[in-house]
């Protein structure tokens, strides 16, 4: 269905404004790239003319929400991250339900459907990006005989993508002292180093018969973030981190120092699959293999307070940062033609589109998007789509795969979090010392908040409690 189709079908809306809509992102390319490319076609075709208002990243939630305590809605349509709903559901007009029902939001992958799109179970948001973690390797380098042999000699194991956290640690040692980086990740202040620690903490912290205990004890809202398993990915990432000499990278910069060829693996949102594959921009473009989050075959048991041992390395994949969603304020000037932009934007062609360029800041988040083989194909080659989407659909069909932190309160959440991490990068305090003060700053946040509302907050976000 196509969005003009949508509009008249589902919203029935007047083409007919006499001012601009407005609208409100982050800045910088990726994410208001589209917005306002988006948004010059739409007023070709409908006469309705687009504002977007493009703000710095660390300034986007503040705005935003001044916006809404003032009673000045910030815009008629904000594209904001996903686990951001939280704190702005209060000031958010419903989905209209048509719209809801429609082929257009229907055809949304369940876990950016579902999880992303709703609060305490009103539809709230509309997804535009999917987020998780995955990562990408030198496929030329994994399948040189030379250094297959090598390997095989120096650890009595064959070179293969990495299916569990030691592996991962072991092949990006043996590439560095080789004179390679082995791998890259992100670790910049400010550069979304938050989430590759998450993703290390997955694995460690699913315990089967324990769910929900990724962030909080679920019960008590005790902060899990100083337990061992927490620890260990923490050191973990300070060792993989260690193979990459050189200054700290941004997430951007990971995808595209790798393309650079400048390592053997990397760890990134799935932007890294068409960033390394571009064939203008990348030096390896055909020779990158791609590979879903490692697991462990160790997990942390919350309750027993004891490592417990699997039978097989288990991955768990990680929703990281959860995507971009667009949602329209309460006292927005014009919602009908709010939600007929948002709708034009999220068209299953343009969506398409969007996802497939590596400058958009756009993932896969369509069913036909991860099943649209030939068009990764010829984007990527036949032999890295084939990777790609396999990890895609494999990390999201997964029953252990986790969602991130999503509950009131996040940024402060996430800024406490971040400063400590941020002094053990600096080699000014231990994992231990960093992890259980953050868990005490938690601890001061939930209890400002509501241990109680967090509590059923937080339930609700991992699966543990359904929604009113």
């Amino acid at each position: 269905m196509t969005a003009r189709l949508v509009t008249i079908v589902i919203l029935a809306l007047s083409l007919t404004r006499a001012e601009a809509l407005e609208v409100l992102t982050r800045d910088g390319g990726p994410i208001a790239g589209p917005a306002i490319a988006h948004g010059a076609e739409f007023a070709r075709e409908t006469g309705v003319a687009v504002q977007v208002t493009p703000r710095p990243f660390d300034a986007l939630y503040g705005a935003v929400m001044m916006g809404f305590v003032t009673g000045r809605p910030p815009a008629d349509v904000l594209i904001l991250p996903a686990d951001w709903l939280p704190d702005v559901a209060p000031y958010l007009m419903p989905v209209p339900a048509a719209l809801v029902e429609s082929p257009l939001v229907r055809g949304i992958h369940p876990a950016y459907r579902d999880r992303q799109m709703r609060w305490r179970g009103q539809w709230l948001a509309v997804t535009l990006d999917g987020d998780l973690h995955m990562g990408a390797y030198r496929r030329d380098l994994f399948e040189d005989p030379a250094t297959r042999a090598a390997y095989r000699a120096q650890t009595g194991r064959a070179l293969e993508p990495p299916r569990s956290w030691d592996d991962y640690a072991r092949i990006a040692a043996f590439f560095h002292a080789r004179g390679l980086s082995g791998t890259l990740e992100a670790s910049a202040e400010n550069g979304q180093r938050l989430w590759s620690l998450f993703s290390h903490a997955a694995a460690y912290t699913a315990h089967p018969d324990h769910p929900g205990h990724f962030f909080f004890d679920p019960e008590t809202m005790a902060p899990e973030i100083d337990n061992p398993a927490w620890v260990r990915a923490l050191q973990d990432y300070l060792a993989a981190l260690a193979t990459a000499p050189g200054a700290p990278l941004p997430s951007h910069a990971v995808r595209t120092e790798f393309a650079a060829g400048r390592a053997a693996m990397a760890l990134d949102w799935s932007d890294i699959g068409t960033v390394a594959t571009d064939p203008v921009s990348s030096k390896i473009r055909d020779r990158v293999g791609f590979f879903a989050l490692p697991g462990a075959d160790q997990v942390w048991n919350p309750v027993a307070k004891r490592w417990d041992r699997l039978a097989a390395p288990r991955p768990v994949p990680f929703l990281a940062f959860g995507g971009w969603i667009a949602v329209v304020p309460r006292g927005a000037a014009d919602p009908n033609a709010a939600w007929d932009y948002i709708a034009f934007m999220a068209d299953p062609a343009r969506a398409a589109q969007d996802v497939m360029s590596g400058a958009s800041g756009f993932n896969p988040y369509r069913l036909s998007q991860l099943d649209d083989t030939a068009g990764w194909a010829r984007l990527m080659g036949p032999q890295a789509a084939g990777d790609y989407l396999s990890v895609l659909r494999e990390s999201l069909s997964a029953p252990q795969t986790a969602p991130d932190l999503r509950l009131p309160g996040y940024p402060a959440y996430m800024a406490a979090l971040d400063a400590r991490i941020g002094r053990v990068l600096a080699g000014e305090i231990s994992p231990e010392v960093a992890l259980a003060a953050a868990a005490a700053d938690w601890d001061r946040i939930t209890d400002r908040l509501g241990r109680a509302s967090q509590r059923r907050h937080y339930r609700e976000a991992m699966g543990l409690e359904a929604a009113p």
